[in-house]
């Protein structure tokens, strides 16, 4: 019993638009999970050798987001919408883990799931100073044209961290990639036939990103039961970055809207538009994580507030809110 409660800190990394973007996804990665799970056999007196385990869980939160890629999520904000997060994963005792996830939404009168992902991992296990952490995340999104979609496509990440100080710091260095787009369409009758035209904007993106953080995780066991613990996990982070987005204009009409709008009515792409970002401080986020295991079962309600610093910014200040149940066997 003891060995499935240690297992329970485990949180799976998970999709979402991440537009910090926001995609409902877990909060901390395999590393994180690890480092908490060590820390709570220290705490119960535990000499138990690492396990191997499936985590099932499902989440419910008011933005897709991505947990790992922060500066990104500075970069673009997505709308907010009640977001459900069913995820498995399996975790080996050597390290190795995978995740499968998916985002279930409604869009426009729609509802289903909008995106999946599947992340394999690696987290170094047993090393009592630093604790490191490797993934690959994979968004198969259904609509990129739907402004509840991820715009990553590609995500690589990794951590390290110093485990002995009080303030546990570390820095994440990852790099991702990906494509959305926006489109409009309106219908119309010219000299009595029935007319379509439609206007899309085509985004490539590609962004590396830096995220350094400070924190600290205060655990307690033994609250209400015997079998139950709680760990309360805040921590502050500078999320920079820099990146290249490259836009592309297709058209079958001069304008949507105006006394020109029928000006043209031949396919027309116009040539595409590339900028690039230097790299530059672009958020400042506080994280608050807390995670209740009792038996088999793990809630997990967390907030992040992100702050954006950068110019280009509409809103300053973007919120999310996740609420995670899982259950690991």
């Amino acid at each position: 019993m003891r060995s499935l409660f240690l297992c329970l800190v485990t949180f799976t990394i998970i999709a979402s638009k991440s537009y910090a973007q926001v995609q409902p996804e877990k909060s901390l990665s395999e590393k994180d999970s690890i480092e908490l799970e060590n820390q709570l056999k220290n705490l119960l007196g535990s000499d138990e050798k690492a396990v191997s385990y499936f985590y099932a869980s499902v989440g419910f939160g008011n933005r897709l987001y991505n947990p790992n890629n922060k500066s990104l999520n500075a970069s673009h904000g997505k709308s907010s919408v009640v977001v459900y997060s069913p995820s498995i994963s399996y975790f080996n005792k050597t390290g190795f883990g995978i995740a499968a996830g998916a985002n279930v939404h409604r869009d426009n009168n729609d509802f289903g799931f909008n995106q999946y992902s599947l992340s394999p991992s690696y987290s170094l296990i047993g090393n009592e100073n630093i604790s490191l952490g490797i993934s690959f995340t994979r968004y198969f999104v259904k609509n990129k044209y739907s402004e509840f979609s991820s715009t990553v496509l590609n995500d690589f990440y990794s951590s390290v961290g110093y485990k002995k100080s009080w303030l546990k710091p570390s820095i994440a260095l990852g790099f991702s990639n990906g494509a959305y787009g926006e489109v409009s369409n309106k219908d119309t009758l010219i000299n009595g036939i029935q007319r379509q035209f439609y206007d899309t904007l085509d985004y490539k993106t590609s962004s590396f990103y830096t995220i350094f953080s400070v924190g600290h995780d205060f655990l307690w066991n033994s609250v209400f039961d015997k079998s139950d613990g709680i760990i309360f996990s805040p921590s502050l982070m500078v999320n920079a970055g820099s990146g290249t987005y490259t836009v592309t204009h297709l058209t079958n009409a001069a304008s949507m809207g105006g006394g020109n709008f029928f000006r043209m009515q031949s396919k027309k792409r116009r040539p595409p538009r590339t900028q690039t970002s230097k790299f530059n401080v672009q958020s400042i986020g506080l994280n608050l994580n807390l995670s209740y295991s009792i038996g088999n079962l793990n809630i997990e309600p967390q907030y992040y507030l992100d702050y954006y610093v950068g110019s280009n910014s509409t809103e300053k200040t973007t919120s999310i809110f996740m609420l995670t149940v899982g259950y690991t066997f």
